[in-house]
Formats: C-alpha cells, structure tokens, sequence
C-alpha cells in the first residue's frame, strides 16, 4: 500500500486503516502504519465493522460511517494501559447519551442526565467484553440528532459484527490505546476509495 500518497499521511505520522473489498460485509483488515524515517507498517489483524457493512452513519443503520477520523474520548472499564491521551475509567455513572445529550458522554455525578429516559443511551458499564477498552472516533462530533451516536473503536464482543464500531482483539486494542495520540488518523473505507484520503 502506497502511504505517501495519501493526503493523510501529509497530516499524521500515525494511520489506523479499516479496509474492505466490497461494502456489505462485517469483516474487515486493520493496518496500523507509523511514520520515522519512512511509513512502515507495524501491525495488520482481521476487524469487525457494522453488521450491515460500511455506509452512511445514522441512527439504525448498523453500518460503520466511511470517512477520516481522529480520536476523542478514551475510555474503559479496565484501568488505564498507559495512554498518551487523557483516559477515563468507565463507572456505573458513565452513560453514551443518544438523547438529551444525543452523542454526548455523561458522567451523571457530574451531569444532570434526570431528563432522558435512558432507553437509547448506552450505559456503559454493561458492556463488559467490547468496552474493556473503547474510544470514540469523532464521528458526529457536532451531535446532530439522527446522524449517529456511540460509533467507537473498541474489543471484540460476543458477535461477529458490530452496530456500526470497529472492534478488534483485545490485546490489540489495548496496545493501540498507549499509540494513539490527537493526531492519529482512522480511515474507514474500501481499498478502492483509499486515494480520496
């Protein structure tokens, strides 16, 4: 794969790349290649994407939103494994918010969250296996209601796809976690459509 010729790699020295053959598949090819001297890279492993594949990210669509994206909160119910970006430990407090706060993180002992009904929030201390380690690619960051919420990069869970995440091993992810600083890079897209980025 030719790095250097992605705009991309002109902004990073860092890019996490998520990449299909064809979009309505769950399964995907992670690569993870860091610039020094050159591009290199260091890592490639299978990956899980939205059930319905990659596509347009909104509310229900079970597909992984193609596009470019760096990374915001990071976050897990497992302790901190070292990150270079602040990490926060999830607690029974923590909700992802699809309402009031739609694509909003909420710590309620910080956060008055008594106006939302909870029911298309993501409590996030449930989801024991997938959240070990999860951070939010800044998908929707302008909290658009009905444009998607709670579109993260996180561990393997109990199937083989996601709602519309990337999931990976867990050792892998959290290895990334203590790589991933505010200029890493995610592209999520087919092999075909790299040369846009």
């Amino acid at each position: 794969m030719d790095i250097d010729s992605l705009k991309a790699s002109k902004k990073t020295n860092q890019l996490f790349l998520v990449c299909v053959d064809h979009y309505d598949t769950s399964h995907a090819t992670f690569y993870y290649y860091k610039k020094e001297e050159k591009w290199e890279l260091v890592l490639e492993t299978p990956a899980l994407i939205g059930q319905r594949g990659m596509g347009e990210g909104k509310e229900g669509a079970r597909q992984t939103p193609i596009g470019e994206y760096t990374f915001g909160k990071l976050m897990g119910i497992a302790p901190d494994p070292g990150t270079k970006m602040d990490y926060h430990q999830i607690t029974e407090d923590d909700y992802w918010c699809g309402e009031q706060y739609y694509n909003e993180f909420v710590d309620e002992k910080v956060r008055d969250h008594t106006q939302c009904t909870k029911e298309n929030d993501e409590h996030l201390i449930d989801y024991t296996k997938p959240y070990e380690y999860t951070a939010f690619f800044n998908y929707n960051k302008e909290c658009i209601k009905g444009k998607g919420s709670a579109y993260f990069f996180h561990c393997f869970g109990t199937h083989d796809y996601t709602m519309g995440c990337v999931a990976l091993h867990r050792d892998i992810v959290k290895y990334l976690f203590t790589m991933i600083d505010e200029k890493t890079i995610m592209i999520i897209d087919s092999y075909d459509n790299l040369y846009k980025y």
